[in-house]
């Protein structure tokens, strides 16, 4: 399952890297983005054994289509600025979602609760789509991915979590300073920091998937591998964001 896991990664990241090599079209990146969220946004209340699936599958497909229109077509301060927007409103409807099924339903807690974090993953995935409209989406993409590669090698060997949480993070930060050889344009400390954070990322999902065993079928691979993806594209952009303004 971890092989599968990792493939389906792999997967995703070469179209990742695909659509970030046509600079010319700005969408590209945020079609590869509305693919990955949409594969989430049926794949993880499935995952995470959800009572309802169907609800919480349309309210993340339509959160995330909204997040990626907007990091694309709507102005702002960031292309990212409206996705907190996004994120209140998918809240509400998540709550609205578990409330109409009853006071007698199983569930609408951890309903509540799954949904809101499946939610903001698939928003924040639009990291991706913000990726394609900026200069250095490339750059950001090249080093995430091979951070993410280091990492998911480290983590579908048998190794016990105690060793791939620190082994991942490893691999992933000296992978990521190295890529910054490349002309990307970045510095060797960003890439030192996006890989540490792709390996940080991946180490944790990885623990959290062997300690509840959700991993069992086609639709928990889907699950885990694009949740890993779309949440690293954000983890990559909030981090440049922020070194940028230091």
């Amino acid at each position: 399952m971890r092989i599968k896991v990792l493939i389906s990664g792999l997967l995703a990241s070469a179209l990742l890297l695909g659509a970030a090599s046509v600079q010319s079209v700005a969408w590209a990146m945020g079609a590869v983005a509305v693919i990955l969220q949409l594969l989430f946004s049926y794949a993880w209340p499935r995952l995470v054994r959800s009572d309802a699936p169907w609800p919480l599958t349309i309210i993340l497909a339509v959160c995330s289509l909204a997040a990626t229109a907007a990091a694309l077509f709507m102005p702002g301060v960031s292309p990212m600025a409206h996705g907190v927007e996004v994120i209140a409103v998918g809240v509400l409807l998540v709550f609205i979602s578990q409330v109409l099924r009853g006071a007698d339903a199983e569930g609408r807690m951890a309903g509540t609760v799954s949904g809101i974090t499946g939610l903001v993953m698939a928003v924040l995935g639009s990291a991706w789509a913000a990726a394609g409209t900026v200069n250095q989406g490339f750059a950001l993409t090249v080093v995430t991915v091979i951070g993410l590669l280091g990492a998911g090698v480290v983590s579908m060997t048998r190794l016990p979590n105690r060793i791939t949480m620190v082994l991942a993070p490893v691999v992933s930060t000296v992978l990521g300073a190295i890529a910054t050889a490349l002309p990307l344009g970045l510095h060797a400390y960003e890439g030192l920091v996006l890989g540490l954070f792709a390996g940080i990322l991946v180490s944790a999902l990885r623990a959290l998937a062997l300690a509840t065993r959700s991993v069992r079928n086609l639709t928990g691979v889907i699950g885990l591998s694009s949740g890993m993806i779309l949440i690293s594209g954000a983890a990559s952009w909030y981090v440049l964001e922020l070194m940028a303004f230091s």
